[in-house]
């Protein structure tokens, strides 16, 4: 499964750099909200190595785990994790690589499911994928095996988060990969399959109704006002009609509400929401959201209503 390694390591020096440079770029009053500076305490630097690591750590996957959530998907998705573990190890960055699957993989089990659920017309087929700020990437590992021709976009503002996602993506190695910071004028968001890393702030280089499915896991709730109030509107832009947007995030009932709401008002339409209990059944409650074809109705929604 794993590749010849093609990209260098991410660097903090690397991502600041270019973030330096692009927000020169940005008109002003942007930069504080969708690329905020985040110079490390006392002089830290982030370790990619460490972070990975830590991401990565069974310990960091929040209870309750689903108890339906596949046994073969979760070892689908260790697969790709174990890859990552052994070259972790092959550097001396962790004592053992432990067995699975881990937390997390039972987590991406629990996604996968909440996002495939049903066989789709071949017009909803999902191949194009919009990870928005996806923690340690840890979403590409199912999807990766299972759809021949993968265009896997990852979007981060976070400097820690982006290095250990660029870290990620090196180790796991199972798509050719495209990063912006590394090489802003190479980087070309199209249909050739790979793995496409970018910043938040270069939302400009997202094709208008290009992908299938964007998604967001305990994201949403943490985001500013303001960069939440832009980012919905980007999601529907960039959607396919009838693509999917997946959430997933043990946000209060006033945000779910409310983002409910603003959802509707953009043209999607909920497709899928189970009767399950937030911290009780499961981590997060996962909600999909469709992007509705303005030609034709919803299902169960009379024209014109």
């Amino acid at each position: 499964m794993s590749r010849p390694p093609t990209t260098a390591a991410m660097t903090p020096d690397l991502f600041r750099d270019r973030r330096k440079t692009d927000l020169r770029a940005l008109p002003p009053g942007i930069a504080p909200w969708i690329a905020p500076s985040d110079d490390p305490p006392d002089g830290e630097e982030p370790d990619a190595s460490e972070l990975i690591a830590r991401l990565i750590d069974p310990a960091r996957t929040p209870a309750p785990l689903y108890a339906s959530a596949d046994p073969a998907r979760a070892a689908q998705s260790h697969a790709v994790t174990r890859l990552v573990l052994e070259s972790l190890g092959r550097d001396s960055l962790i004592d053992a690589v432990p067995g699975g699957p881990l937390a997390m993989d039972i987590r991406n089990a629990e996604d996968y499911r909440f996002q495939d659920l049903y066989p789709r017309p071949p017009r909803w087929q999902t191949r194009r994928l919009l990870d928005f700020h996806p923690g340690c990437g840890r979403q590409l590992n199912i999807w990766c095996q299972e759809v021949p021709g993968l265009v896997y976009t990852a979007m981060e503002s976070d400097e820690a988060a982006y290095i250990a996602q660029a870290e990620y993506f090196r180790r796991a190695n199972v798509l050719p990969v495209s990063d912006y910071v590394a090489a802003p004028r190479a980087f070309s968001l199209g249909e050739q399959a790979g793995l496409y890393h970018l910043p938040t702030w270069r939302f400009d280089l997202l094709p208008p109704g290009f992908f299938d499915l964007i998604m967001c896991v305990d994201v949403l709730p943490h985001l500013s006002e303001r960069l939440l109030r832009h980012m919905l509107p980007l999601f529907h832009r960039c959607l396919a009609t009838g693509g999917g947007l997946y959430i997933r995030d043990d946000a209060d009932a006033a945000f779910d509400q409310e983002l409910d709401r603003a959802l509707s008002q953009l043209g999607f339409v909920l497709e899928f929401r189970p009767y399950l209990f937030s911290g009780e059944d499961i981590h997060g409650l996962p909600r999909l959201w469709r992007k509705v074809d303005p030609r034709r109705p919803a299902a169960g929604r009379p024209v014109g209503g």
